[in-house]
């Protein structure tokens, strides 16, 4: 192949690896084998070093995560205003029959301006009040379908919507264990996570980019849509739109938005409603603007359309705090093609006002297409109403008291479990228990757990050892059978043997994770009786190197706390400790002795399984490559270590590569 011909190949290959990348990660459906991706990161590696071509999109340069210390204000040269509103279809009719346009979603999300010079992202920032903003570039560098390049030298200025689809927002959501620390919307997840300090927290948030708009550049192309296209061309998002010409009608115009709102539900895209626009530039710019909005679109809102229904019940949930969270459970009713039937009522006043009992007729919405709302009570019976809310804990049935918090500015009455025993609360810490690296006992979810708590067979960690007593009760259980109930016990019977660096992470010490308690187990032997012993004659832990002054003081405090100590003496009753195996080293293997670093995700091994293995191969494993690093161990999306290993000449081991047994 001569120059151009590889510089062509080059190309094919960034696009095609992107999108192997996108299906892979993002939408769980790889068009090709692993295998097959490796050999073409390869050859796309080799022909970079051949050309010195690497272009900023490419896998082979992606871009290493950064934490910033604060995020810096960026003032905006061109405003970005806000829009005028309505609710009435007939407001875009008349400003049709003004000139053309055309309809876009309205994405709930955040507002982001992207500025690029000389084909390079120079500055991205969030919208703020309009004026000055936040600078979030070190974010931007992760958001999906955000190229890195474009191929445009002058300088283009980009505003579109910084979002999190609404499939994304429910996984985050649902591996979050309190109610109350739960994200309430799509936009105020993206909210956040664009203006995390550190990058890599955004990156795991999988916040996607779609332009809307653009500010600057591109002066050679007169309509809007002329822009957005050429944007689509270079890789970014397309945002759905229909035109808007003088011949529509109201009518269709109703059938346009209708179109558009049904694509944003079926692509799981978070919208508040959809924005007409004019697409000639130079039309728009006619149309002016007041210190608020631009006058050349407007934003139709939707109203949350209503449901009637009946209220079976109220129910109670308590979180962590003690908060005890009202939830109605009504008939279901299929809204935006899900089934609704359970909404939170959020707390005593909210029930109060609305007069609400069971067997009542209440209207229901999904407000913003998501969030199940209660509006209103067709119902009310009497002026003389009186909320019948639980005196005691529906878990501990210890008494419940009201409280009065503010909220939005306004008093409203909430209702709290104070017993500080309340196996209700403590939820968070039989799901830590029972969790993989801790005691690894296969079967009981959160759910499963809120159940047998409620049942009143949960009090302290210990009694997860005593479930076989309830052996007739749980088969009668939904989602229980012979076989799940024998997985189960025999989990928990495989669980009273352990590791003490498990146990020690299993008790959900402050500061003491998974390094850290190993630290201990090495440091100790692996008996437990013994670290115990040391920390009743006030051992200093900073005598072990990893360990400071506020591990240590974590530690020492945890264990002098009488109700801690109290439940590690029922527990040190049920298990054993088992000790780890010794397995001679080879002094000739090739990681004997060896300062390695893992980098990316694996197919075969977990990064602690790697990890342990090294380890006992007799390898240092370190975070951070350095001109000491002998090897980096590569998976799939490596990062900033692999770019670094290059640059050092440090070897690089794939895991196709890799050989154990070495």
């Amino acid at each position: 192949m001569d120059h151009q011909e590889k510089q062509n190949r080059i190309e094919y290959l960034v696009r095609f690896l992107n999108q192997c990348c996108d299906e892979y990660y993002n939408q769980n459906n790889p068009s090709i084998s692993d295998a097959e991706y490796d050999r073409l990161f390869d050859e796309l590696e080799a022909l970079e070093k051949q050309t010195g071509i690497r272009f900023p999109d490419s896998p082979t340069q992606r871009p290493g995560y950064e934490v910033m210390s604060e995020l810096k204000k960026v003032r905006h040269t061109i405003p970005l205003l806000s829009l005028a509103k309505t609710k009435d279809v007939k407001d875009i009719y008349d400003m049709a029959q003004q000139s053309d346009g055309y309809l876009g979603l309205k994405l709930d999300g955040l507002t982001v301006k992207i500025i690029y010079e000389n084909g390079k992202i120079r500055e991205a920032s969030t919208r703020g009040d309009g004026s000055v903003g936040e600078d979030i570039t070190h974010n931007a560098r992760f958001f999906q379908h955000l190229p890195q390049y474009i191929p445009l030298q002058e300088q283009v200025v980009v505003s579109g919507e910084a979002f999190i689809d609404i499939a994304n927002f429910e996984r985050i959501n649902e591996d979050i264990e309190n109610d109350e620390d739960k994200y309430s919307t799509p936009r105020n997840l993206a909210s956040g996570s664009v203006r995390q300090l550190d990058s890599k927290i955004c990156s795991r948030r999988r916040v996607r980019f779609m332009p809307f708009n653009v500010l600057g550049g591109m002066d050679d192309l007169v309509l809007k849509s002329e822009k957005l296209k050429q944007l689509w061309s270079f890789g970014f998002e397309q945002l759905p739109i229909a035109f808007v010409t003088k011949a529509d009608t109201e009518d269709s115009i109703t059938e346009k938005i209708h179109k558009l709102k049904n694509i944003a539900t079926k692509n799981d895209l978070p919208i508040d409603g959809i924005v007409f626009t004019y697409d000639n530039i130079e039309f728009s710019k006619q149309q002016g603007k007041t210190s608020h909005h631009f006058k050349d679109g407007i934003a139709y809102k939707f109203g949350d359309p209503h449901f009637e229904t009946t209220l079976k019940s109220i129910d109670w949930n308590i979180s962590r705090t003690g908060q005890l969270t009202p939830i109605a459970e009504f008939e279901a009713v299929a809204i935006d093609n899900t089934n609704v039937e359970k909404a939170s009522l959020h707390n005593m006043t909210f029930i109060e006002n609305l007069k609400l009992e069971p067997g009542d007729q209440i209207l229901v919405s999904k407000r913003n297409m998501i969030i199940p709302h209660v509006e209103k009570n067709l119902s009310v019976k009497t002026d003389d109403y009186q909320l019948q809310y639980p005196k005691n804990c529906p878990v501990c049935s210890a008494q419940t008291i009201v409280k009065e918090t503010e909220k939005s500015g306004k008093l409203v009455k909430v209702l709290y479990c104070e017993n500080p025993n309340c196996p209700g609360k403590n939820i968070k810490k039989f799901t830590h228990f029972v969790s993989k690296p801790a005691m690894n006992i296969e079967g009981l979810s959160e759910q499963t757990l809120s159940k047998f708590i409620a049942l009143g067979w949960l009090h302290d960690l210990a009694d997860i050892f005593k479930l076989a007593d309830h052996k007739n009760d749980i088969l009668q259980m939904d989602g229980f059978g012979e076989k799940s109930y024998a997985n189960l016990i025999a989990s928990i019977d495989r669980a009273k043997t352990v590791s003490v660096s498990s146990f020690l992470v299993a008790l959900n010490i402050p500061l003491i994770g998974k390094n850290a308690a190993a630290l201990l187990e090495s440091a100790f032997h692996s008996d437990m009786h013994a670290l115990i012993n040391a920390i009743d004659a006030d051992f200093d832990f900073n005598a072990i190197d990893g360990f400071g002054d506020m591990m240590d003081a974590e530690l020492h405090s945890w264990f002098e706390n009488p109700d801690n100590r109290k439940e590690l003496e029922m527990l040190l009753r049920i298990v054993s400790f088992r000790q780890p195996e010794t397995q001679q080293v080879n002094e000739n293997g090739m990681f004997y002795q060896k300062t390695v670093v893992i980098t990316g995700t694996f197919e075969r091994f977990t990064r602690d399984e790697l990890t342990a293995l090294l380890k006992s191969k007799g390898a240092k494993v370190t975070g951070s490559v350095s001109k000491k690093t002998d090897y980096v161990l590569c998976g799939e999306n490596a990062g900033s270590k692999l770019t670094k290993a290059n640059a050092l000449g440090v070897a690089v081991i794939r895991e196709q590569e890799l050989d154990l047994d070495a």
